[in-house]
């Protein structure tokens, strides 16, 4: 009896397993499981067909493109020096695209010289809306001077279709106008 034969069925057995592992149904990264913030998962979402920013690239209040809208706003009308004051960042789908409730969704906070957060970064539990069309974040920030500062929000999220999911890493930013 030749194994040969008994070796290749077994191979392709087990090259299917694995295959059909990576399908959608396998279960979503842990959080603090893996550092995605060290590689590109997508390198067709590095392009960014759509014409959006990357995170290295200068970062405005809002992005958007054809599968989200992410954006970072003043939460009141008024900033004071030495006064805690917040600000909303908040990440909408798009079209059929929606947010993976799975994947570890992260904001890390920045600011300019004397402006501090409560928190330097926020989480899924600290999110006071999370749900598949929309994710919005209320953060704590005390300014120390009068002036403009620019605040910035570096955003690690999933948006994903029924075929489909994209990691994305963005950067978002504001101008915090305190008096």
């Amino acid at each position: 009896m030749r194994i040969w034969p008994l070796l290749l069925i077994l191979t392709l057995m087990f090259s299917t397993t694995l295959l059909a592992a990576c399908e959608r149904g396998a279960p979503a990264p842990k959080a603090g499981a893996h550092d995605h913030s060290q590689h590109l998962h997508d390198p067709a979402a590095a392009a960014a067909p759509d014409g959006a920013k990357k995170s290295d690239e200068p970062a405005g209040p809002s992005i958007e493109t054809g599968s989200f809208l992410l954006a970072v706003a003043p939460a009141q009308p008024r900033y004071a020096i030495g006064k805690a004051g917040l600000v909303e960042i908040a990440l909408e789908g798009r079209g059929d695209w929606h947010v993976n409730q799975e994947y570890p969704i992260r904001v890390d906070l920045k600011g300019a010289p004397g402006v501090t957060w409560t928190k330097n970064e926020l989480v899924k539990d600290d999110a006071k809306e999370f749900g598949e069309d929309k994710v919005r974040f209320v953060a704590a920030v005390k300014p120390a001077a009068a002036g403009d500062h620019e605040v910035t929000c570096d955003v690690s999220f999933a948006m994903c279709t029924e075929e489909n999911c994209i990691l994305e890493k963005r950067t978002v930013a504001m101008q915090l106008k305190v008096e």
